[in-house]
Protein backbone atom coordinates (compact mmCIF):
# COMPACT_ATOMS: atom_id res chain seq x y z
CA UNK A 1 0.00 0.00 0.00
CA UNK A 2 1.41 3.49 -0.92
CA UNK A 3 1.84 5.95 2.07
CA UNK A 4 -1.01 8.10 2.50
CA UNK A 5 -3.43 5.57 0.64
CA UNK A 6 -6.34 4.18 2.87
CA UNK A 7 -8.12 1.32 1.56
CA UNK A 8 -11.76 1.97 1.28
CA UNK A 9 -13.44 -1.09 3.04
CA UNK A 10 -15.95 -3.10 0.91
CA UNK A 11 -19.87 -2.22 0.50
CA UNK A 12 -21.89 -4.81 1.86
CA UNK A 13 -22.57 -5.66 -1.70
CA UNK A 14 -19.45 -5.64 -2.77
CA UNK A 15 -18.40 -8.37 0.60
CA UNK A 16 -21.57 -10.16 -0.28
CA UNK A 17 -20.34 -10.73 -4.15
CA UNK A 18 -16.87 -11.75 -3.02
CA UNK A 19 -17.98 -14.31 -0.93
CA UNK A 20 -20.53 -16.24 -3.67
CA UNK A 21 -17.92 -15.30 -6.25
CA UNK A 22 -15.46 -17.01 -4.47
CA UNK A 23 -17.67 -19.94 -2.91
CA UNK A 24 -18.98 -20.90 -6.09
CA UNK A 25 -17.06 -19.56 -8.99
CA UNK A 26 -15.08 -23.41 -9.34
CA UNK A 27 -18.22 -24.96 -10.34
CA UNK A 28 -18.39 -23.68 -13.43
CA UNK A 29 -14.63 -23.41 -14.68
CA UNK A 30 -14.57 -19.72 -13.35
CA UNK A 31 -18.05 -18.95 -15.36
CA UNK A 32 -20.47 -17.67 -13.08
CA UNK A 33 -24.29 -16.70 -13.89
CA UNK A 34 -24.52 -13.25 -12.09
CA UNK A 35 -27.88 -13.50 -11.37
CA UNK A 36 -26.89 -15.93 -8.93
CA UNK A 37 -25.64 -13.61 -6.72
CA UNK A 38 -28.66 -11.00 -7.82
CA UNK A 39 -30.81 -14.14 -5.65
CA UNK A 40 -28.35 -13.99 -2.64
CA UNK A 41 -28.18 -10.17 -2.24
CA UNK A 42 -31.34 -9.06 -3.91
CA UNK A 43 -29.70 -6.93 -6.07
CA UNK A 44 -30.17 -6.12 -9.39
CA UNK A 45 -28.21 -7.12 -12.14
CA UNK A 46 -26.15 -3.94 -13.02
CA UNK A 47 -25.62 -3.33 -9.41
CA UNK A 48 -23.57 -6.51 -8.91
CA UNK A 49 -21.80 -6.62 -12.39
CA UNK A 50 -20.84 -2.82 -10.87
CA UNK A 51 -19.89 -4.54 -7.81
CA UNK A 52 -18.09 -7.43 -9.93
CA UNK A 53 -15.78 -4.76 -12.01
CA UNK A 54 -14.97 -2.58 -9.02
CA UNK A 55 -13.70 -5.67 -7.09
CA UNK A 56 -11.53 -6.43 -10.56
CA UNK A 57 -9.83 -2.99 -10.21
CA UNK A 58 -9.11 -3.47 -6.55
CA UNK A 59 -7.75 -6.56 -7.65
CA UNK A 60 -9.48 -8.69 -5.23
CA UNK A 61 -11.37 -11.05 -8.39
CA UNK A 62 -9.70 -10.94 -11.34
CA UNK A 63 -12.11 -11.71 -14.50
CA UNK A 64 -10.68 -13.96 -17.74
CA UNK A 65 -10.13 -10.72 -20.06
CA UNK A 66 -10.13 -13.23 -23.00
CA UNK A 67 -13.45 -14.67 -22.63
CA UNK A 68 -17.06 -13.25 -24.00
CA UNK A 69 -18.57 -11.78 -21.37
CA UNK A 70 -21.95 -10.97 -21.81
CA UNK A 71 -24.16 -9.09 -19.22
CA UNK A 72 -25.29 -11.92 -17.71
CA UNK A 73 -22.28 -14.18 -17.87
CA UNK A 74 -19.00 -13.63 -16.71
CA UNK A 75 -15.53 -16.01 -16.14
CA UNK A 76 -13.50 -15.80 -13.28
CA UNK A 77 -9.66 -16.30 -12.94
CA UNK A 78 -8.93 -19.36 -10.88
CA UNK A 79 -6.00 -20.31 -8.73
CA UNK A 80 -4.89 -24.01 -9.97
CA UNK A 81 -5.75 -25.37 -6.53
CA UNK A 82 -9.32 -24.53 -7.00
CA UNK A 83 -9.45 -26.09 -10.56
CA UNK A 84 -10.99 -29.74 -11.38
CA UNK A 85 -8.45 -32.35 -11.40
CA UNK A 86 -8.29 -34.90 -14.49
CA UNK A 87 -9.83 -34.16 -17.99
CA UNK A 88 -11.54 -37.60 -17.90
CA UNK A 89 -15.20 -38.46 -17.78
CA UNK A 90 -16.29 -38.14 -14.05
CA UNK A 91 -17.71 -41.25 -13.08
CA UNK A 92 -21.34 -41.78 -11.71
CA UNK A 93 -22.01 -41.63 -7.83
CA UNK A 94 -25.03 -44.45 -6.83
Amino acid sequence: MLAGMRETPLTPLEDATLRYVLAHAAEGDGWMDLTRVCSQTARMLPEVRDAVNRLARRRLLALDDKAAHTPRWMRFVLPESSRPQGTGAKTPVA
